[in-house]
Order: C-alpha cells, then structure tokens, then sequence
C-alpha cells in the first residue's frame, strides 16, 4: 500500500464496533488525545533531508502542507487528526509515512474543539511564516499550504457547508449562479480581509483558523474531486432509470462504489445496458470528458488556460438543453439542470485551472488526500487495537 497512486482503499465503511462497553470506555476517552510539536518535528527532520539533498541550504525555503481528516470509527466513536508534509521531498507526497502527525483526539470535526486543540500548532505556523526557523545557522522560511476535503476545510475557513446558499471557499459565487456560464469564476477571497472582516463576507461564520496560509494555497483535494463527482453522476443515471421504471430487479442490485470501482464504471461501464444508443452515447460522452478532466488536472504539463476552455466546454454539455417538447417526435432529451451542478463541479470547472496555474512545480496531484485517509486508518487501528481486541474477546 505504500506510495500507491491509485484510488484503491481510498473509502471505508465504518467498523462494526457497536459493543456498549467498548463505546463507554472510549466515549470516557474524548478531550484525551496526542498534540505534538511541529517545531520538534522538523528539528529532526531536516538535518536528515539535508543529508539527503531533498533541501538546499542554498535556497533555504521549506514548503509545508497541512491536512485534517476526522474519521468514524463506529456509530459514536470518532476521532480527528492532523498532519503535515514537507513537499520539497516531492518522491514522497504520496506515502502516509512522510505525513507527520501533529494532532490525534477522540472527537468530531468541530470548529471550536478544533480551535481549542490546534491553538499551539497554529502558534508554530504564524511563528514559522513570519520569523522562519533556524537551525543549525540557516535560517528556514516557510511556504505554508492546507489541503483536506471539503467538510474539513470548511470547517476550518469558519465557512458554512457545502449546501449552504454561499458555498465556494475561494469566491462568492451562490448557489442560484451555479448554471450561469455568462460568470467567471476566480479565485476572489483575501485571507487577510476574512480574517478581519468574516462576519460581513457571505458564509462565513467563524474566523478561519488557519489564517497565516493564503487562500490560493489552500487547495481542493482532486481525489474528493473525482470521487463526488462520479458519485453524481451515477446518482443522475439511477435517478433517470428510476424515473422511466427501468429499475428492475438487475439494475435494483447496485451497491455504492469505492475506491478502483468508481473508476471502472466511468470509463467502462455500458449505457446502452441502461439506454437507447443516442442516450448512451450522450451521457458516455459526458463520462468520458469529466475522466478527461481529472487525468488532465493531475499531470503537471497540462496547459492551464486550455484546462480550463475545457472544463467550461464540459460544464456546457452537462447542462445540454432539450430540443422540442416531450412526446413530439422529434424530441431530443438534455442532459441536466443547474440545480443538479454540485460544489465540486463548480471547484473543478472554475478554479481548477487557477490552482494547476499557481501550482505547477508541484501539480494537483501532490496535493491528493489519499495519503492522509490511509494514514488516519493506519493511526485509529492503533489508537483502538485495544479496544478491538476487547470487543473480539467479548
């Protein structure tokens, strides 16, 4: 499993731990969880990626990527973690080893447990983006990223949900503009002005938390890009059969997907199993421009201002309209409406080619956030191997 790229084992089910006294013991646990220095952490570090020339003191820079993940490991039991990454050892962003644990608590994502946890570590990076750190006589200034998914991140920018009216971490845009293709999105917010001024920007409820990290640093993950946006649209074909009465007892047997799955059934599940040919291939036609999408977003030469021409022509073609009037003859049945455009859709057509733009060194990719869910598994069996053993004895 370590360093694969794929989207193997990226979702899992929640375990089955529904033993009242396992609940009880680890309930009684919440507010007693592990907070590490990240200071002390690099103080070990870079002397070791010195000698392994992954940094160079002639060009003194350290970029630091920050990530979350909160987990549920049974029905009452969860817990939250926070990491960070040192992204000039670029032959390593994706092994969940090179992802250092800073913050590991029994608790939910929340904005104001996570303020209370996260104060010393948020400390250690305005220290780090202002006054950098020395060791050993040179002088390390920091480049501070974050990248989680989206109910992390928001939660952190103090901003509403993802189905709130004003949804978009980086613009304003609201969810009655989410079909208009006369906008252009950019990427608009200040970190600064939220920070000083949240509670007059529209969907922001709380001072952002990591406020010493600009808003173009903080960065969508492209595995939760492609994972919510097959979910959608597979949602909308289920949606379609069911409508015109097709879900029979073997389309009635799909299961959600996961992982690799979601992947196969994009590129090489057959409409026409579903559909008339001309709607098959419509909708094939959509599948295989959002995996178009998605492959071009990772890779590192893609060209940002074609990325982006496409991602419009392919927003276009979601919301294809219907010709004529249903019954006629000649009817030709659309694609989709506005209202079914979700966040991620607009986050990918929008501001994707921003972020490959800005962040060409490193490409998207380097900013997934499979590492950081392998590595939240890999923590929570640990953190409860106990508790798990104590359940299979009972």
């Amino acid at each position: 499993m370590k360093g694969k790229d794929n989207l193997e084992n990226v979702e899992f089910g929640e375990p089955d731990i529904t033993n009242s006294d396992i609940i009880k013991e680890v309930t009684n646990t919440i507010g007693v969880g592990v907070l590490r220095s990240a200071k002390d952490i690099l103080c070990y570090i870079i002397p070791h990626l010195l000698k392994e020339q992954v940094l160079d003191p002639s060009d003194p820079t350290i970029h630091l990527r920050v990530s979350g993940d909160g987990r549920n490991v049974g029905r009452k039991i969860k817990h939250v973690m926070v990491t960070f990454i040192i992204l000039n050892h670029e032959s390593k962003s994706h092994d969940a080893d090179y992802h250092y644990t800073v913050a590991l608590y029994p608790s939910t994502e929340n904005y104001n447990t996570l303020k209370f946890i996260l104060n010393p570590f948020l400390e250690e990076l305005r220290s780090f983006k202002d006054d950098g750190l020395e060791l050993n006589g040179i002088l390390w200034k920091f480049e501070l990223y974050f990248s989680s998914d989206w109910k992390f991140l928001a939660i952190c920018l103090g901003l509403n949900s993802a189905n709130s009216k004003y949804f978009c971490p980086w613009c304003m845009c609201s969810k009655n503009q989410l079909g208009d293709l006369n906008e252009d999105w950019n990427i608009e917010k200040n970190m600064d002005k939220i920070s000083r001024n949240y509670i007059n920007i529209n969907g922001h409820i709380n001072p952002p938390l990591f406020s010493m990290i600009p808003m173009d640093n903080i960065i969508f993950d492209e595995l939760h890009i492609f994972l919510r946006i097959t979910d959608r649209l597979w949602g909308l074909v289920i949606a379609e059969i069911k409508e015109k009465n097709l879900f029979n007892d073997l389309t009635r047997k799909h299961t959600s997907l996961v992982g690799d799955d979601k992947e196969t059934v994009t590129r090489f599940f057959n409409l026409q199993l579903l559909f008339r040919p001309s709607r098959a291939n419509l909708i094939r036609k959509l599948w295989d421009g959002f995996y178009k999408l998605y492959c071009d977003i990772k890779n590192k030469t893609t060209d940002p201002v074609q990325l982006k021409k496409q991602a419009l022509d392919w927003l276009s073609l979601f919301l294809t309209p219907s010709q004529g009037n249903s019954g006629d003859p000649n009817f030709l049945q659309g694609l989709y409406l506005p209202s079914q455009i979700t966040p991620y859709i607009h986050v990918l057509v929008f501001h994707g080619w921003e972020f490959l733009k800005k962040h060409q060194r490193w490409g998207l990719k380097t900013f997934s956030y499979s590492a950081v869910e392998k590595k939240t598994i890999t923590k929570y069996q640990h953190f409860f191997a106990k508790l798990l053993k104590m359940e299979a004895i009972l």
